[in-house]
């Protein structure tokens, strides 16, 4: 079988079945997507580690929230860094949670884009992809050291500075690749939508085998089915925490701006631009990642080809 575009998806799902969640066994060249019973049982292990360690993090926090204090913040800047990182603990729990519920939905899900992909034969440069997922992972590095400065010269305890880092970044790797995931799916499907919407298009104009205007009309709706109602109940919910997170997170940066730059706390110039550097690198990171959910909007407008063709 020649390389397609669902077999670039191989890195993230093996990323994603490190990290403990949709722990699948794919065949391409049959077209299957298993989960045997040890994968199962790894992934339920993998659940108890996620929510034992996030339990144990929001209870910390709660009773020793000094240890979690900005020394150079003023109060409101941290009672915002706490409520970030505890509701950025409960948001990735709650995901690890829903994917472990909704695993089988996912088999069915990357077993259909994997056949229709076949049958379709639609090809995409292995660069499409890797820009992703390269990507989001160049964007860990810098939020982990900007982190790591950014914490250091706020004042934070060093016992503590390697908890705010555990979670922010196990929790960044975890939820952009997931995030990346959608991406590509949607890329795929967005690359059989136009394959269909072309053959659909030429048989329509033919009207000379209606019986493979049937077969080819069946399976571009089923496309428009994974576009729209599948990917929703895999994806919608997952989106919606995750976005729910970054537009909490987003304004971070400002906070650590007014907290530390504007209230005198750095007054030489070197420390006044490096402290900007890190208020403006604080909350890129995710705003990619939102960016990177927003790619539906080409989906539906392919859609609207074949529709609006049919109908001239």
């Amino acid at each position: 079988m020649t390389r397609n575009a669902f077999e670039e998806l191989r890195v993230q799902l093996r990323t994603l079945r490190w990290l403990g969640v949709l722990r699948f066994t794919i065949d391409f060249n049959k077209c299957l997507v298993r989960e045997n019973a040890s994968e199962e049982r790894s992934a339920s292990l993998y659940l108890i580690g996620v929510v034992g360690i996030t339990c144990s993090l929001i209870i910390y926090s709660t009773y020793y929230p000094s240890h979690f204090i900005m020394g150079k913040h003023n109060s409101t800047g941290n009672c915002y860094a706490l409520i970030n990182i505890r509701f950025c603990s409960v948001v990735t729990m709650l995901i690890y949670i829903q994917l472990y519920i909704q695993r089988f939905r996912f088999v069915t899900l990357l077993q259909s884009i994997l056949r229709l992909n076949q049958i379709s034969g639609s090809h995409r440069k292995e660069e499409t992809f890797a820009f992703y997922y390269y990507t989001h992972l160049s964007l860990l590095i810098i939020c982990m050291l900007n982190y790591a400065y950014g914490y250091w010269t706020a004042g934070v305890r060093l016992t503590t500075i390697p908890i705010y880092l555990l979670q922010y970044g196990f929790s960044y790797l975890f939820l952009g690749q997931v995030v990346v995931l959608f991406a590509c799916i949607q890329q795929i499907l967005l690359s059989i939508l136009k394959y269909y919407n072309q053959v659909v298009l030429i048989n329509f104009k033919s009207c000379k085998e209606s019986r493979e205007l049937y077969y080819n009309f069946c399976k571009y709706n089923q496309v428009i089915w994974l576009s729209y109602i599948e990917i929703n109940h895999c994806f919608g919910l997952l989106l919606l925490l995750v976005t729910g997170l970054i537009l909490l997170i987003t304004p971070s940066g400002p906070f650590y701006l007014v907290s530390t730059i504007f209230e005198g706390r750095f007054r030489q110039n070197w420390q006044f631009t490096l402290m900007s550097l890190t208020a403006i690198l604080w909350s890129l990171p995710w705003i990619v990642l939102l960016v990177f959910s927003m790619g539906r909007n080409d989906v539906q407008k392919e859609v609207g080809k074949c529709v609006y063709y049919p109908l001239k």
